[in-house]
């Protein structure tokens, strides 16, 4: 094998090791995307059979195929993508064997979901009547318990039948099976499905997981710390007990999707038990500097290695008298930085984009993003990888139209559009006669697009850049004339996207495919990033602002009262806050923070940086 780029020896050893289970437990900086992508490559040097690689979201299985660009024909040899994806396209082959006569449409959106769960409640008398004498706040509350119930029951692969045996709460059992006839009654599944039909399918036909264990010489999964039950039992019916050649790389110190049920014991105990794998510690670092890891260590002591890593870089903790004085430092530094070029430490210019300032909540950026603005420096918030969400009124109307177009059992879009465009609420009409019932102009002519365009979609393109360039003259408002302009050149990044991957191009596939977000263009902005600590994960930058590190903020006040395994999330997700930063890391607090009411509230440190 011919590696192509510079590995360390243990590295190395990790990508030339003999076929069979091994666990890298990899630290922050220390290689792990390096380490799978390598030896993938090295898979491929030894065998005509293809490797799946699976991944949690598209923005790093785009970052393994760009690794392995230089190898030809890389799409055929190399499965890369999400649980969500790879379970999408075995259903899309196989799904005919478990009783699904085409791929279902996806609720991916949890408004959509949420709405399921309003109209099982309503359904559902014996719980209907108690549900409408509560306020707003314990109706939204008891939403989000039933679909949150609803995940875990998906997520634990417990059959229909069985979901009584795990709740003493018989209303929620109703609610689950009223969900469940709803989404079915309108040909649709919602993301958790996704897991459970696959798992269902390789279960209950050994045969087409035989057929899968044949073709994959090898199965490689990143960032394994984020397993799930369901993908990890899904795993386990892939393999079977007979296909051991795995390799899981994660960092158990990284794991912060708790609330999606992923714990890093899928990695760090199951995967151990049940595989044998050999394990290996990836601790040498070549991103993160002396200083930052030492802080870091202070969070959590066992995560980091320091002896490796070569650059001291620089570590800061500041207060500031409030949100304002906190924003305005921020805002100083930056310009400090640029006006600076260069610092040893640094490789290269220092630019805007190699500087990032995170927060806990993205309400915490509303002081910065008014002082950037004021100041004129080039910024931008970091996007959500997943669907689209369309912001002009017109376009939210086309996304209906195309979701009824292209299943018409869709009750629930049915009713929506209808409301958007203050029709009579009805079950019966079939989604194309509603063109004729349209009185607004602008609304029809959407609407008869949708309904006109070729079921493979080859005229979208060139139907939309028309009717772009036709009805944005009509607009006499500015601004929502420039969404819809926006958001039509948005759509049309994501047909480019999905039309480049694929040969038999359809609407529906299109569609599905941008619910799991696998058309979302690469957006290169040159600004200072602004990013949730969530977002960024899998993200680094030269240099770091960790803002609002005042208690019961990050730590968020929520998981202060819960306590137990959301405290220690709320740390983990600080530790990765942290080694986001490769240099410099500047982390502000402010001593009195505005409250929603027109308050000041004194605040202190946060409880995790004290003894800093």
């Amino acid at each position: 094998m011919t590696i192509k780029i510079e590995l360390s020896e243990k590295q190395k050893k990790i990508v030339l090791a003999e076929d069979g289970a091994i666990c890298v437990k990899a630290s922050a900086g220390s290689g792990k995307t390096r380490v799978l992508t390598e030896r993938i490559r090295h898979f491929l040097g030894k065998t005509n059979k293809k490797v799946l690689a699976l991944t949690f979201t598209n923005k790093a299985g785009d970052e393994i195929k760009e690794r392995l660009s230089d190898i030809s024909d890389i799409e055929k040899r190399v499965f890369v993508g999400t649980f969500h994806g790879f379970c999408q396209s075995r259903l899309e082959s196989h799904g005919n064997l478990i009783g699904l006569s085409k791929m279902p449409h996806i609720f991916e959106d949890e408004a959509d979901r949420l709405e399921l769960v309003e109209t099982a409640i309503r359904q559902t008398p014996s719980y209907a009547l108690k549900y409408t004498t509560q306020d707003q706040k314990e109706q939204k509350n008891f939403r989000y318990r039933v679909l949150n119930f609803i995940s875990e029951v998906k997520r634990g692969l417990i059959a229909e039948n069985d979901v009584d045996q795990h709740t003493d709460d018989d209303n929620i059992v109703l609610l689950y099976r009223n969900y469940q006839d709803i989404l079915r009654a309108q040909n649709a599944i919602d993301f958790d499905d996704l897991l459970l039909l696959a798992y269902n399918l390789l279960v209950n036909f050994p045969k087409i997981a035989a057929l899968y264990r044949r073709s994959f010489y090898a199965i490689c999964i990143d960032e394994s710390q984020d397993l799930n039950n369901a993908q990890y039992q899904l795993l386990i019916a892939l393999t079977s007990g007979e296909f051991t050649n795995i390799m899981m790389v994660g960092d158990p110190n990284q794991s912060i999707y708790h609330f999606n049920g992923s714990s890093p014991d899928y990695m760090d105990k199951k995967f151990v038990h049940d595989f044998s794998p050999v394990i290996i510690d990836l601790n040498e670092n070549y991103r993160s500097s002396k200083k930052i890891l030492s802080a870091a260590k202070k969070i959590i002591p066992e995560a980091e290695c320091i002896a490796n890593t070569v650059k001291d870089g620089f570590f800061d903790i500041q207060s500031f008298e409030d949100e304002d004085t906190e924003a305005e430092f921020v805002v100083h530094k930056i310009k400090e930085l640029i006006k600076t070029e260069n610092h040893d430490d640094i490789e290269g210019e220092i630019t805007f984009k190699k500087i990032a300032v995170l927060a806990r909540n993205k309400y915490l950026f509303n002081k910065l993003d008014a002082r950037l603005t004021e100041s004129n420096l080039p910024f931008h918030y970091k996007m959500t990888l997943g669907a689209i969400k369309f912001e002009s009124d017109l376009m939210k109307i086309f996304d209906l139209a195309l979701r009824i177009r292209l299943n018409p059992q869709d009750r629930l879009h049915k009713q929506r559009i209808l409301s958007r465009l203050s029709l009579a609420s009805s079950d019966d009409i079939n989604p194309k006669d509603i063109i004729a019932l349209i009185k607004d102009d602008l609304n029809k002519g959407i609407v008869a697009l949708v309904f006109a365009l070729s079921e493979d979609g080859v005229d979208l393109k060139r139907t939309l850049e028309k009717y772009r360039d036709d009805v944005t003259i009509e607009y006499e408002d500015e601004d929502e004339k420039n969404m819809v302009f926006n958001d039509i050149n948005e759509l049309l990044g994501h047909w480019h996207n999905y039309a480049k991957k694929t040969d038999n191009k359809s609407l529906h596939q299109f569609k599905n495919a941008m619910a799991l977000g696998q058309t979302r263009p690469r957006y290169q902005d040159d600004g200072v990033t602004l990013s949730t600590v969530h977002t960024m994960k899998g993200q680094e930058f030269d240099i770091v602002f960790i803002i609002g590190m005042d208690d019961e903020t990050f730590p968020d006040y929520r998981a202060v009262k819960s306590g137990g395994v959301e405290m220690i999330q709320e740390k983990n997700n600080l530790y990765v806050a942290f080694t986001r930063a490769r240099r410099f890391l500047y982390v502000t607090w402010p001593k009195k923070r505005m409250m929603p009411w027109g308050d000041y509230r004194l605040r202190k440190i946060s409880r995790f940086l004290s003894k800093m």
